[in-house]
């Protein structure tokens, strides 16, 4: 076996765990994703009981002190065990607009909406997980990694990941995941066009 066969071989070992362990993360984002979409219904749709149980429990003991955000956007937040709303929901239809001004003290319908929109990041981050999965399924099957379409659904999950980074860490670490994305499809460029060559020289 020569050298180059050793490495391919070592590479499709590492990919054969990477997919195992990418796999369960993306049955986790999943069962996430479900479990946050229906505790956001089931505090939106139960409002006036949850409302009672939430106030109830951040008051009780040691009072709660935290903010309820996505991202920089902070949504209202608890102060000393009082639910305090930052943001106001409005509508201009006017059966909406009449909820949400009935409804603007909720520690429900913020977190309901809160946890609702946290399952969006769930979501997109088991897409994500799903490209990388299959760029490692590539990989074992085809037993090379510089193939059209193990660099496109490396870029597709990276461009994926750059978002979510953006929108959650900030502008900064966008942009650091833009160039990281960037440099990962170059170097990934380069060995296709290295693979092509040896293989014609074959």
């Amino acid at each position: 076996m020569n050298e180059e066969s050793k490495k391919l071989k070592n590479i499709r070992t590492s990919c054969k765990a990477a997919k195992i362990v990418s796999r369960i993360i993306l049955i986790a984002l999943i069962v996430a994703a479900v479990l946050s979409i229906v505790s956001g219904i089931v505090l939106l749709a139960n409002r006036k009981n949850m409302d009672e149980k939430i106030l109830q429990a951040a008051a009780s003991g040691q009072k709660i002190n935290v903010d309820i955000k996505f991202g920089p956007f902070v949504f209202g937040r608890f102060v000393d065990g009082e639910f305090v709303a930052t943001e106001k929901i409005d509508s201009d239809v006017p059966a909406l607009k009449a909820f949400f001004e009935e409804n603007a003290d909720s520690p429900s319908l913020f977190l309901g909406f809160y946890i609702t929109l946290m399952s969006s990041i769930f979501i997109v981050s088991a897409v994500a997980f799903f490209f990388i999965t299959s760029v490692f399924d590539i990989v074992v099957k085809e037993g090379n990694p510089f193939t059209g379409k193990v660099i496109k659904r490396t870029l597709i999950a990276m461009i994926i990941l750059t978002l979510i980074v953006g929108s959650n860490g900030g502008l900064g670490f966008g942009i650091l995941m833009g160039f990281l994305t960037w440099v990962i499809y170059t170097i990934l460029d380069y060995g296709r066009v290295l693979q092509i060559q040896s293989d014609e020289t074959l």
